[in-house]
């Protein structure tokens, strides 16, 4: 396989982090872009952070406003003006098949309709459902330590494609070492999973008793407002309201990328104490 300098948008992020530990364990060199090595909203500055990669790995930033939509646009045109060789993006979140009114998830459907079509080889790589690592963000892991309780907007007994991160980081190495990229991947676990089982799988890794709680959207941006700020609070929560919580459409044949972590494993890693 082809060592290769790769930039990765986002690298010491929550994302990024495992993108960056498979892409180093593969023996590529990697680049980190931060915002003191590249403006977003400026092109120019990315094409000049681009410069002698061979690939870059894109994962937009978690803003919520109408600068979300020149993000995404001012990446693509960098990206372009730079003729990077390969790219992969990683939308972070299931995509609607159209933009829906809402930016920072039309800025993800556009950057990924519009991607293939700017650049040849091109991926866009992202998960089926939920990423397992959500429930272990601060706000998550100290409810299950001080009530025993993992809280998610999401009903306890509906069988959910939540993958971990380090199934999509394996999924980006794999797609960067092909002679032909795939242009979509959609990573799932290797089963859907209910909030019974999260929970159980959670219970025996803290050594306590965990019950999974469904709450509103509304309450769980309650919750998460102290630790993310009120914005990208109900940001997140808006994922999971009921107009945007509509079943995604079918998988198309080909995009499936089945990970072998299974929640027992994945919960296993984590730290519940």
């Amino acid at each position: 396989m082809t060592k290769m300098i790769v930039a990765v948008h986002g690298a010491t992020g929550t994302q990024g982090s495992p993108v960056v530990r498979r892409l180093r364990a593969l023996g590529h060199q990697v680049r980190p872009l931060n915002s003191a090595s590249a403006d977003l909203a400026d092109a120019a500055s990315l094409a000049t952070a681009y410069k002698g990669a061979d690939a870059v790995v894109v994962q937009l930033p978690q803003v919520f406003g109408e600068i979300a939509l020149r993000h995404a646009a001012s990446v693509l045109a960098a990206l372009c003006e730079a003729a990077v060789s390969r790219v992969v993006f990683n939308p972070g979140m299931p995509l609607p098949p159209d933009p829906v009114g809402v930016p920072f998830v039309d800025a993800r459907v556009l950057f990924a309709r519009d991607l293939p079509a700017r650049l040849e080889a091109a991926s866009v790589i992202g998960p089926a459902g939920p990423y397992l690592e959500n429930l272990v963000q601060p706000w998550s892991a100290r409810r299950v330590r001080e009530h025993g309780e993992l809280v998610y907007p999401l009903p306890a007994e509906t069988p959910v494609p939540w993958s971990s991160l380090d199934d999509l980081a394996e999924a980006v190495g794999e797609a960067l070492a092909g002679a032909e990229p795939p242009a979509r991947l959609v990573v799932t676990g290797p089963e859907e999973v209910t909030g019974d089982r999260l929970a159980a799988a959670a219970a025996s890794a803290a050594g306590r008793p965990v019950r999974y709680l469904w709450v509103e959207p509304a309450e769980y941006a309650r919750l998460i407002t102290p630790v993310v700020g009120r914005e990208a609070a109900e940001g997140i929560a808006g994922f999971y309201a009921p107009a945007a919580a509509a079943a995604p459409p079918p998988i198309p044949e080909g995009w499936l990328h089945r990970g072998t972590t299974t929640v027992e494993r994945w919960a296993a890693r984590q730290a519940w104490r």
